[in-house]
């Protein structure tokens, strides 16, 4: 657990599991960065998920997010990042998370997370 400690913690999970909201706690009451890759891919883009997804196409962004997520975990200091729902379908993504950073599956409940996620 020690070497867990000096990596950054990825919060994985479906859309609707509370990644953002648990990773902003854990963030605040470790003293770290937190960082929603979500937002970040829309900063580097300047269109929102919704929009990327109609205009360019789950393709497109599948790759802006690999690339963010990626780059993201090989900065300092560690940070507690909240990663896209997708985003584990990419094995570079997967390669990074698994030589940078403790990651946790955050679980939730099909229905609740759709509950969550079906006004957006």
């Amino acid at each position: 657990m020690a070497g867990a400690l000096n990596k950054h913690i990825a919060l994985v999970g479906f859309m609707g599991a509370g990644k953002s909201t648990l990773g902003r706690e854990v963030a605040e009451r470790l003293g770290r960065p937190f960082v929603d890759v979500d937002a970040d891919v829309e900063g580097v883009t300047g269109r929102s998920i919704t929009q990327l997804f109609e205009t360019e196409g789950e393709a497109f962004f599948r790759t802006k997010e690999a690339k963010v997520t990626v780059e993201r975990l090989h900065t300092s200091p560690p940070a507690v990042l909240a990663l896209g729902g997708g985003a584990l379908g990419s094995s570079q993504v997967r390669d990074a998370l698994r030589a940078r950073a403790f990651t946790v599956h955050v679980d939730v409940d099909p229905g609740e997370a759709w509950n969550r996620v079906r006004d957006k």
